[in-house]
């Protein structure tokens, strides 16, 4: 089992006169990320001129997907949710929301009882991942293009599990 290649993507947000927000997906057959990224502007002015709403951005990517069947263990359910609350890199008292669906048991407190619902925030597993988010050695941003503060300063991360709601059973 493992991940591989199977293409090339691209989304497109537009927004309507009521601020509403439509995101399309476009597999695309390219070869190459460099050809992707043209296939897609030429997909986005021909989009543009049968379409009333504003383009107010786009994604290039390539996709992988997992090549053989695959299921995770008996009782995983991405319906459980890790709500982990970081603190954001700026002067402002500011936090910004990262979820998890299906958190390993090792990110909370306890494995039964109330710590059992609550983030470790010194886990060394969360925060190699919340390592990711920090401004100097970090390789993403959060939604709002934010770096967080450094997670190992244990009053910089807070979080719970939940549970969304799924009606798929």
């Amino acid at each position: 089992m493992a991940l591989t290649s199977v293409g090339y993507f691209t989304n497109v947000t537009m927004t309507d006169s009521g601020k509403n927000k439509s995101t399309l997906h476009y597999k695309l057959v390219s070869a190459d990320i460099e050809t992707a990224v043209t296939d897609a502007e030429t997909l986005i002015t021909a989009l543009n001129a049968i379409t009333d709403g504003v383009i107010t951005s786009y994604s290039v990517g390539e996709e992988f997907n997992e090549d053989a069947t695959f299921v995770a263990a008996e009782g995983v359910q991405v319906e459980n949710v890790a709500i982990v609350s970081v603190r954001l890199d700026n002067t402002e008292e500011k936090w910004a929301q990262l979820r998890i669906p299906a958190p390993n048991v090792g990110i909370f407190l306890a494995t039964t009882g109330k710590r059992s619902n609550e983030i470790d925030p010194a886990d060394s597993a969360l925060n190699t991942f919340l390592d990711l988010f920090v401004a100097d050695t970090g390789i993403c941003k959060i939604s709002d293009g934010e770096y967080i503060a450094d997670p190992a300063v244990v009053a910089n991360v807070e979080g719970k599990r939940i549970h969304r709601a799924s009606r798929k059973g």
